[in-house]
């Protein structure tokens, strides 16, 4: 057995990593070598510098004997040289893709994929890494930064949870132009495949599995299972109102899973909303020892409008992630223990409120004169415990759905 990574070969020429790899794995395949399981598309930390269009590394395991390991690594050798390193495509620091391709006889720690999904790795430590391995060939044209995303995708071992996406891709021809991929079709597949995810925002009538940019990705459909994926994609090329695909794979995927953040965390509101221009907002809380900044943009829809409703001393837990400014990008966030809102006095039994007569004495009712205990009551906060995100078009890859189930 063996491994390949490929990452970093998108690029506002027009280049696709998916694309890129479809292409690879063919090459493979025609070769005569198996490819056992369906390749890995896996999604990295969401900050990292210079990031391609979603971050996303692609991975395959190759069935390689020992006695054709040096024409295994010649094939790609050979291919990595037609495709990126011609005259055509020089791949300068004026461009922005940088392809790295990786090839190992085992499969990288998977320490390397929970570092390259959870914080900014430094290309030059991951490569010293890869070089102290045995065995290993490594492929790149301009810059080494892609070799985070090809050996973290390869570590990735995806067994506590996963998704998959079945990934179609267009005509040359077609690339640039606006995409035919009818939205009422992808609702109506969302509704005959139940176990699809992540492909429509109700909230907007939106279709979600379309990109915006001119690369040759058609669409990727996402589902609970690897066979819906594939079915779903059947089922929408068989409509006259959606454009038909060159060719696709279904990629097993990190997407949806939430592995970028490791933790839920809370603490208590310590500061005024802060709204900033554009309609974003923060607050800063106090959790163990220290002060955070929890920034909601306009777009997070319910996550920003429950953060402009929180007051001191509220106690809120969250998942985000910690931007390179220091502050927490929300993802999700919820009031667990609110301040009542304001404090009034109790109605008596006759429906007229107890007024307050003076420093340490009862209250009085100003109809019928009955006393009772000077006390406040306090109107509570009608959305404890209530998680909020943002709609399904305004997530992150990575993020994990609040009504999604881990298969781990």
């Amino acid at each position: 057995m063996s491994w390949i990574g490929l990452d970093d070969t998108d690029s506002v020429e027009g280049g696709c990593t998916t694309w890129d790899f479809h292409q690879l794995l063919s090459h493979i395949e025609n070769a005569g070598y198996l490819i056992p399981k369906a390749p890995r598309l896996v999604r990295l930390w969401p900050f990292a510098p210079d990031r391609t269009r979603g971050n996303a590394a692609l991975s395959a395991e190759i069935i390689v004997g020992p006695e054709d390991e040096n024409d295994f690594i010649a094939l790609l050798d050979n291919w990595f040289e037609d495709k990126y390193r011609s005259t055509t495509h020089t791949n300068g620091p004026e461009e922005s893709a940088h392809p790295s391709l990786v090839w190992t006889p085992v499969q990288f720690p998977e320490k390397w994929y929970w570092d390259g999904v959870r914080k900014y790795i430094n290309p030059e430590e991951r490569y010293k890494q890869l070089n102290a391995q045995e065995g290993i060939h490594y492929w790149f044209s301009g810059s080494r930064r892609g070799v985070v995303g090809a050996t973290s995708s390869i570590a990735w071992r995806g067994t506590s949870d996963w998704t998959w996406e079945a990934t179609a891709w267009r005509e040359k021809s077609a690339i640039g132009q606006s995409r035919i991929v009818s939205p009422s079709c992808v609702f109506e597949m969302s509704e005959k495949f139940p176990k699809t995810i992540l492909n429509r925002d109700p909230n907007v009538g939106k279709s979600l599995i379309s990109p915006r940019t001119p690369c040759p990705v058609l669409y990727g459909i996402r589902a609970e299972e690897e066979m819906v994926a594939k079915e779903a994609h059947d089922w929408l090329q068989s409509n006259e109102g959606v454009e038909k695909s060159l060719a696709m794979r279904v990629h097993r995927s990190n997407q949806a899973t939430g592995e970028h953040i490791n933790e839920v965390k809370h603490g208590v509101v310590i500061t005024r909303l802060v709204e900033v221009k554009g309609g974003h907002a923060s607050i800063v809380v106090f959790s163990r020892g220290k002060r955070y900044s929890l920034v909601a943009f306009k777009q997070g829809g319910e996550v920003n409008s429950l953060l402009r409703s929180t007051v001191v001393g509220d106690i809120v837990e969250w998942r985000g992630l910690l931007s390179l400014e220091g502050e927490i990008h929300l993802e999700s966030l919820a009031v667990v223990d609110a301040v009542p809102r304001y404090l009034e006095r109790p109605h008596c039994h006759c429906g007229q409120r107890f007024q307050r007569q003076g420093l340490e004495q009862p209250l009085r009712c100003s109809s019928c004169g009955e006393l009772t205990d000077s006390v406040w009551y306090g109107l509570q906060f009608g959305n404890e415990n209530v998680w909020r995100e943002p709609h399904p078009a305004h997530r992150r890859h990575l993020a994990k759905p609040l009504s999604r189930e881990a298969k781990g």
